[in-house]
């Protein structure tokens, strides 16, 4: 026969474990939030998990009140577990019923939370953020619900189970408090995104590999002549090649971040070069040194349960990183346009790989370019694009300025519209104020009173010159991401992007 005291221990054990898994989900929700576990984690794997471990709270927290309506010796009534200050229940007599009262107030933040994160595609983002910030009341609300209402808290056990989570609410929260940017912002001080650098990362290479992959593209593999390790990367990031006749070329990485044992890219001959891919398809040859930089990312992923990647042409090799880094059960889509299949790079590897979800859209054989238009229509993810200008121009003007992440091949002139004039610049750490004419490049300026500022391209493409803004507003008229992504984060590109009339505080 069922021992009448079962459904008591159920609600006992079924409370631990949903306090536990509230405190881990917001923990890995903290990771998802910093990143302060990079390179080493998953954007992809920890939204998942986040996921998994906040539905495994509400279902353990259904049982806990399953259980207690059903145990005769609690005699919880529906009201009692559904209106606050409704049970009569009482175990530390001078609190009344304000431990009862803390659990369902728990209970229906658990529900907000877990219901607009379902519905987060259909929220206003400000809306589902502030909802979904309550989750940090939550645990904290339900450790003292815990400590002042449970049956448990003289056994050795329970004590050391309540001071392990309590320490780790702490320490997330700590954590949180320490590192409040988001993962595009912290971005800006890990992996390549190194603010006021003073000098290259740079890597005399090999060329291990030179493998023709279409018409006019060459990849190319790179490894160190020990064969030892390079520098860690995510998708997104590129490297610069530094070329005879002090050229840089930016190019993106496209192999596997986890093999660190070499560096692939893919060289496509333009016939608008002004010789940095003339000279990598014409002189590196298998065998011979090169000096490499980087890497540095300003197209990196970010978490989301779905997404849409354009690749127009050469522009494939940032996302072909990107897609093969994805956990299998993400949902995303590829449209890889180009002119001809024979001038596109990696359509059969990807088609073979990953199906339909992959889209080859060549010119030739469709008579057209894509309809980007029935591509978008009832998509609501992120999209990551990277191709030619007007394929840019085109989703710029059709996707919302948060959804939308891309990277260019080329500088966009941005003078037009710009006001252009002198301004004053700080240099916080030097406390030191310079003028900028108005017929003077800031880089220059910083450079000429000590800022020693490294740079590549000189057109606000490449994204090397980067420094952190203290203060100001900046005029941006660089190339590298869009401006609301820029003053987000607080970071400008002074090769061509510029002050106001005003005083701008840069982080150097």
């Amino acid at each position: 026969m069922l021992d009448p005291a079962i459904w008591w221990y159920v609600t006992r054990a079924s409370a631990i474990i949903a306090w536990a898994l509230m405190v881990i989900s917001v923990t890995w929700g903290i990771l998802l939030a910093t990143r302060v576990m990079k390179p080493k984690d998953n954007p992809g794997w920890l939204l998942d998990l986040h996921r998994w471990l906040a539905g495994l709270a509400v279902v353990f927290t259904g049982i806990h009140m399953a259980s207690l309506y059903i145990d005769e010796y609690a005699a919880f009534t529906f009201q009692d577990l559904f209106i606050p200050f409704h049970s009569q229940y009482q175990k530390i007599a001078w609190l009344g019923g304000w431990p009862i009262a803390l659990g369902v107030i728990c209970t229906y933040i658990l529900i907000a939370v877990q219901a607009t994160s379902l519905m987060m595609k259909k929220l206003p983002r400000k809306y589902w953020k502030a909802i979904h910030y309550s989750s940090y009341a939550l645990v904290l609300l339900v450790s003292f619900h815990a400590g002042w209402s449970g049956t448990d808290v003289r056994a050795w056990a329970y004590r050391i189970t309540a001071l392990t989570l309590i320490t780790l609410t702490t320490v997330a929260l700590i954590v949180r408090i320490l590192f409040p940017k988001s993962a595009k912002t912290l971005s800006a001080t890990v992996e390549g995104r190194r603010p006021n650098q003073k000098a290259e990362n740079l890597h005399k290479v090999l060329v291990d590999r030179v493998t023709p992959l279409a018409d006019g593209i060459l990849g190319f593999d790179f490894v160190l002549p020990d064969r030892s390790n390079l520098d860690p990367w995510v998708p997104g990031a590129h490297v610069t090649l530094h070329l005879p006749g002090d050229m840089k070329r930016q190019y993106s990485l496209c192999g596997d971040p986890a093999d660190r044992s070499q560096y692939s890219i893919a060289v496509l001959e333009s016939p608008q070069s002004r010789g940095g891919s003339r000279y990598v398809h014409n002189n590196l040859k298998s065998g011979m040194s090169i000096e490499v930089s980087g890497p540095h990312n300003h197209f990196e992923l970010e978490a989301s349960s779905e997404y849409l990647f354009i690749a127009g042409g050469i522009g494939i090799t940032p996302i072909k990183a990107m897609i093969e880094s994805l956990p299998s059960r993400r949902q995303w889509r590829l449209l890889y346009a180009g002119r001809s299949r024979t001038s596109m790079a990696y359509t059969n590897e990807l088609e073979d790989m990953f199906g339909d979800r992959v889209i080859v859209h060549a010119d030739d054989e469709q008579g057209g370019r894509p309809d980007l238009d029935a591509l978008l229509a009832g998509f609501n993810g992120h999209v990551y694009v990277c191709g030619p200008e007007p394929l840019l121009d085109a989703l710029i003007s059709k996707v919302p300025v948060d959804r939308l992440h891309y990277e260019r091949f080329s500088a966009v002139d941005r003078t037009d519209d710009a006001v252009i004039e002198a301004f004053e610049v700080v240099l916080s750490r030097s406390n030191k104020t310079i003028s900028v004419g108005k017929d003077e490049s800031l880089l220059d300026a910083l450079n000429e009173n000590g800022g020693a500022l490294i740079s590549s391209c000189g057109e606000g493409v490449c994204g090397t010159c980067e420094v952190r803004v203290l203060k100001g507003q900046p005029v941006h008229l660089d190339s590298v991401m869009s401006d609301e992504d820029k003053d987000a984060i607080g970071v400008m590109y002074p090769c061509v992007s510029r002050g106001t009339g005003s005083t701008l505080v840069l982080d150097i």
